[in-house]
């Protein structure tokens, strides 16, 4: 089960479309798909009109005791072959303050997922445009956070905020999903859409998909009729945009070993490697950290099985261990290396 949340604090960037089409895409492809709406708007609940008794309040409220005798079959409703559904509501808003108290406040989605929803091959958990308690249980609960972008510099300063928001989260909980950023609503007729998109790859590497989602009407249609692209147009370029999309979150999902995200904050750098085992403890342009914005730096590592030393090798070739990684052993020479253990 590979858990995806598609998640941007900044609102109108595309992230309902995202989560459901993307949804759809997968389950055509023959994968068995649960979409979860965690936001307290109910935007994909809208999107799909699909309803049920149950809904992700009244889950996340119980947490999923084994006393309540909750069947998946109660938690989800059919949409179509390989995809299942979890509705939201408005009473998702107030439970962040019945949770606040709890030492599992940010294991409580996690829990659920891990007892009810192994045989699903994605979870794909559209979350709410905040980064509240309810937004980091999801975060918590994936191996992977999709982040829509679309073509203004607003985006980019919502990118540096959930980048700090993930830094907490791996000092916190010791893991924190790998982020990949998508573009949305491009316009490549534009000659300011194509600078920005050349600025966001530099920016980002190859933490951006190559995949992007052009403007299309049809997208919102969709949506207003309570159908995904599939269903509404399958020749769009909607339609073809998320077949894509889908078909390179398969591709980075499924890679043999894992993916790892290594984030760094300073200001004083000019640029920034990491360097290890993994490379013969080199400086190499493929490791070198992307300058998220102002003094954030990151990096997903795609590593074999194995345990891995490294070290962060400044501009000015200065070397020191990951400061958000508590995992250290000395090395011969009297100092210390971070350590990387891929399971």
């Amino acid at each position: 089960m590979k858990v995806i949340s598609v998640v941007n604090q900044k609102g109108g960037c595309g992230k309902t479309i995202t989560a459901v089409n993307l949804s759809a895409a997968l389950a055509r492809s023959g994968a068995k798909i649960l979409l979860i709406d965690l936001d307290p708007q109910a935007h994909a609940t809208f999107h799909l009109r699909k309803e049920n008794r149950l809904t992700i309040t009244d889950i996340l409220e119980s947490a999923a005791p084994e006393g309540d005798n909750l069947s998946l079959a109660q938690a989800h409703v059919y949409v179509s072959e390989n995809f299942f559904f979890i509705p939201s509501s408005i009473g998702l808003a107030a439970l962040e303050h019945k949770i606040a108290g709890r030492q599992d406040r940010l294991k409580i989605l996690s829990a659920f997922l891990q007892s009810y929803c192994r045989q699903f091959d994605y979870v794909i958990i559209d979350c709410a445009p905040n980064l509240g308690l309810i937004t980091l249980n999801a975060l918590s609960a994936s191996q992977y956070a999709l982040i829509p972008i679309n073509l203004c510099d607003f985006s980019l300063r919502g990118v540096e905020i959930l980048k700090n928001i993930l830094i907490m989260l791996k000092d916190f909980n010791g893991a924190s999903p790998v982020p990949f950023y998508l573009l949305t609503q491009i316009d490549r007729r534009s000659r300011f859409a194509v600078q920005f998109m050349q600025k966001v790859r530099e920016q980002l590497g190859s933490q951006l998909l190559e995949s992007g989602i052009r403007l299309n009407t049809y997208l919102r249609e969709a949506a207003s009729v309570g159908k995904n692209i599939f269903e509404y147009n399958p020749l769009s370029r909607g339609a073809q945009d998320f077949n894509s999309l889908a078909g390179e979150i398969t591709t980075i999902a499924n890679r043999q070993g894992s993916w790892t995200p290594l984030f760094l904050k300073g200001a004083d750098f000019n640029e920034v490697y990491v360097a290890g085992d993994f490379n013969n403890w080199q400086k190499e342009p493929r490791f070198k950290l992307n300058k998220i914005a102002g003094n954030l730096w990151s990096i997903n590592l795609a590593l074999e099985k194995g345990r891995y030393r490294y070290k962060f090798v400044s501009g000015d070739n200065d070397w020191f261990v990951d400061p958000h990684n508590n995992l250290v052993e000395n090395d011969p020479f009297g100092g210390s290396n971070s350590l990387l253990v891929i399971d």
